[in-house]
Parts: structure tokens; C-alpha cells; sequence
């Protein structure tokens, strides 16, 4: 324990003498009812907590009195006015840390009395904080800093996918879609010409697998925009789709991180329709024709950014060719009213779902028993326990798991569970049902994005 103490005295010790103070990203901490367990048992390095103070229980958060924790383990807490102060010393060296309550929503007062998460204690202290289900026991463990370095080994970089390869991943067991292939073609022969498809349909066709870390994991990418990452795919409902000719599109925007995804069109061919008319057309809500002129004059009066004469006709003139050229070879459909079409197939699907999920994509019916089902679900979140979780996969109908599913990967780059074996089981999981393309997908993402837990 000496040892591990000695680690943490030079590490913090390194930060205070760079006169740097560690940052703690909370909210304000609050004034809590929280459930009493005398149940649980708190062990520091083997030995039982020295205090009368119970753990309390919030949902699935476990909070121990912070004040006699710290001490235990030989560190100062002094309060002032919202803040808390803790300070460890050895050999004359002193690392001291403030914890201010206002950021801190980690850590509850309860009748004067200051708990904090378990696993917030174990970031301020540098240890090593485990829920042990069998004996309903919190251990908190210094772990040595020479024994962590020796057993850890460098992962190897993993090459970048072929353009084969990446083909492959990207569409797993789906076939291409006519549609995609024919404005393949047609990009490559406007670009001999000299001419850009983008010009027409607002961005670059492709069979790369080309999405970000928060990309669905059941898309299958086509198009990007060449603009903070959007880009455009075929939402396949898990494998779901019959074929990507009939598969709903979807506009996925990475910084839009908690709706990442939303469905634009029925398929391909109505998609490129609208795409066509004007691609705002696609996320923005308009009443009408009149509303849309209205907005797109109103937007245009703001812009920072105008062409002059010359360079508005040029463009024109090259949109006007290209979308002449796209639609004598795809001969798309016609459809009624542009300017609400995306809104009105967001709005059907919504009435489709018949589990939520996170990102607002939910699962579909998957065949017509399900309908009858009662199906649970679940909240993913970084305190999730092992058992609850494999005891909501054991009762859970298929659509349930599949919206699981879509919950995990929505949050692949943000979360670090907190026990171990959570994003196993869900993989095995995965594996069991077959969902090796959408496993795939997200090995391909890990890879691209340095996403190693």
C-alpha cells in the first residue's frame, strides 16, 4: 500500500508543481434522499470502514460517507464554505485536491453529512473501487503502480481496411443497390467531363464504409456531404430491409450527438428526389412551398457568404447539367410535396416503433408475433451491473435486445462501465444472434476511431 501511495504522491506531485489544479466536469451537488442499506460492506485494503455511517443507495449509485473514507485511507478533509479539501502527505511532500460542491454531482450532503459515488472516491484517491454482488461489499484497493506498467502491453495499430475490404464491411450480406451503382457511374463520367455531382445532388456518392463513431450500427454508408462529417446511409433495421432498394435513408450528423441519426426518405430513388429540390429539405420542418421561398430568402439575406453574378449563373449552369444528367439516367420518381415529405416520414415511422431507443431510430416490428409481446427495456448507463443486465437479456423479447443494442453503440466512444464484462456480454449477445454484420461494423469503427476499452 506504501508503495502504491509513493505512485500517487509523485503523479499529483507532478501536477502541483505544474501548477495545475485536477478539473472535475459535474453539476451542482444537491441536497438528497437517498436510501440507507446497512447491508453493505465497505472494505479499504482489506479492512472494514471504521464509521456508523451506512451506505446509501441511489438507484444504482452507492454512496459511502466521504469524510471517514479518506481518513481511513490517511487523507486531511477540511471544509469551508462550498468547498472540501483533501490533503495527503508523506515524507514531507503534500498533494492536496478541491473538491467544490457546486461541480460535484458526485457527491450528496445528507443531514451534514458528505457521501460521495464510490467511483468518484476511486478517481480522487487513485484506487481501485469494485462492487462485489456475492458479499454486497465496495473494496477499495491501492493497486501498485509498478505492477500496472509491467503488465501493460502497447496494442498493435491496426492496419486500415482495402477499398475491398471496407466495401465488404460496409454492405455486409447485402447486395448493391441498382440505384447507388448507376450514380456511381454517373459521378465518374461528370467527372472526366469536368463537371461535380455534388453540384446536383448536394454530396459524393461512395461504397466505403465512411460513418463515424456514433454512425448507427446498422447503416450501411453511401454518400457524404464534404461538411462536419455529414454524411448519408441506408438504415437496414438490423438486417431487416429486404434490399437497400427499399431501406430508409437516413442523414446522420456526428456533432449532433444525441440524436446522431434521422430518417430523410422511404429509399434511395425519393431520396435523390428530394435531394434534388433543396437537401434543407431533409431536416428542416416547412410548412409549405411559400414557407420554404420564405426561409430560403430570409437565409440568404444573412449570409455572410454571396456570389457574385457571374459565379451564381456558373453554378447554376453546372447544377441545371448535372441534374438534367441524373435524372435522364435514373428517371426518379415524382413526389407531390417536397417541402413536407421528410417531416411526414419521420412521422410514420415514429408510429412504427415498437421499442424506443435513445437516438429516437427505435426498433421496428420484427415480425407480426411481436406485435403482441410486452417488450421491457432497459437504461444503459455507466452504473449498470452485471447481473441486472444479464437478467434483463435473459426475459428480454428480440426487438428489446435490438434496442439494447442500439443504446450500446450510441454511447461506444462515451462510456467506461464501471463493472466488468458489460460490453462483453452485450457482444456475446450480439454474437449469439447473428448479428455478425452490425458486429462487423462496429469492430471496423473501434479500429478507425482508437475506441480500445
Amino acid at each position: 500500500m506504501k508503495k502504491a501511495k509513493k505512485g500517487l504522491i509523485a503523479v499529483l506531485s507532478a501536477i502541483m508543481l505544474a501548477g495545475a489544479a485536477p478539473a472535475y466536469d459535474a453539476v451542482q451537488a444537491v441536497e438528497s434522499k437517498m436510501v440507507e442499506n446497512a447491508s453493505v460492506h465497505v472494505l479499504i485494503d482489506g479492512q472494514p470502514l471504521r464509521s456508523d455511517k451506512p451506505v446509501l443507495i441511489d438507484g444504482r449509485k452507492r454512496f459511502v460517507p466521504l469524510r471517514a473514507v479518506l481518513e481511513q485511507m490517511g487523507w486531511k478533509v477540511e471544509w469551508s464554505p462550498g468547498l472540501i479539501k483533501i490533503t495527503y502527505t508523506e515524507r514531507h511532500i503534500s498533494v492536496t485536491s478541491n473538491l467544490w460542491l457546486k461541480d460535484e454531482s458526485d457527491i450528496r450532503m445528507v443531514n451534514s453529512t458528505a457521501y460521495i459515488d464510490m467511483y468518484r472516491l476511486g478517481e480522487i484517491s487513485d484506487t481501485v473501487v469494485k462492487w462485489i454482488d456475492d458479499t454486497s461489499t465496495i473494496m477499495v484497493t491501492y493497486e501498485s503502480v509498478e505492477d500496472d506498467e509491467s503488465s501493460y502491453e502497447e496494442e498493435a495499430e491496426q492496419p486500415a481496411l482495402s477499398e475491398e475490404e471496407s466495401k465488404k464491411v460496409n454492405y455486409g450480406k447485402y447486395e448493391n443497390s441498382p440505384t447507388l451503382d448507376a450514380l456511381v457511374e454517373l459521378s465518374e463520367e461528370l467527372t472526366r467531363e469536368g463537371y461535380d455531382i455534388w453540384d446536383g445532388i448536394g454530396f459524393y456518392p461512395t461504397y466505403d464504409l465512411s460513418g463515424y463513431f456514433n454512425t448507427p450500427l446498422d447503416v450501411i454508408t453511401f454518400g457524404w456531404t464534404g461538411g462536419d462529417g455529414e454524411h448519408y446511409g441506408f438504415l437496414t433495421d438490423f438486417g431487416m430491409a429486404a434490399s437497400l432498394e427499399e431501406a430508409p435513408i437516413v442523414m446522420v450528423s456526428p456533432m449532433s450527438f444525441d440524436q446522431p441519426a434521422i430518417v430523410v426518405a422511404d429509399n434511395i430513388r425519393e431520396f435523390l428526389r428530394i435531394g434534388m429540390v433543396d437537401t434543407s429539405l431533409f431536416y428542416m420542418n416547412y410548412k409549405d412551398e411559400q414557407d420554404y421561398l420564405e426561409q430560403l430568402e430570409e437565409w440568404e439575406n444573412e449570409s455572410d457568404y454571396t456570389l457574385t453574378d457571374e459565379e451564381r449563373e456558373q453554378w447554376e449552369e453546372q447544377k441545371r447539367i448535372v441534374r438534367e444528367r441524373v435524372e435522364a439516367k435514373l428517371k426518379l420518381p415524382a413526389i407531390r410535396d417536397p417541402y413536407t415529405y421528410s417531416e411526414k416520414v419521420r412521422a410514420k415511422r415514429e408510429k412504427q416503433i415498437i421499442v424506443p431507443t435513445e437516438d429516437l431510430l427505435g426498433v421496428l416490428e420484427v415480425d407480426s408475433q411481436a406485435a403482441g409481446l410486452n417488450h421491457s427495456t432497459i437504461v444503459l448507463d455507466e452504473d449498470i451491473s452485471l447481473i441486472e443486465l444479464k437478467a434483463f437479456l435473459k426475459n428480454a423479447t428480440y426487438a428489446s435486445k435490438l434496442a439494447l443494442f442500439r443504446d450500446f453503440h450510441l454511447h461506444l466512444e462515451s462510456y467506461f462501465y464501471h463493472e466488468d464484462g458489460i460490453e462483453e456480454t452485450i457482444i456475446q449477445e450480439m454474437e449469439s444472434l447473428g448479428l455478425n454484420d452490425e458486429l462487423a461494423r462496429m469492430k471496423a469503427t473501434r479500429i478507425r476511431y482508437g475506441i480500445n476499452k
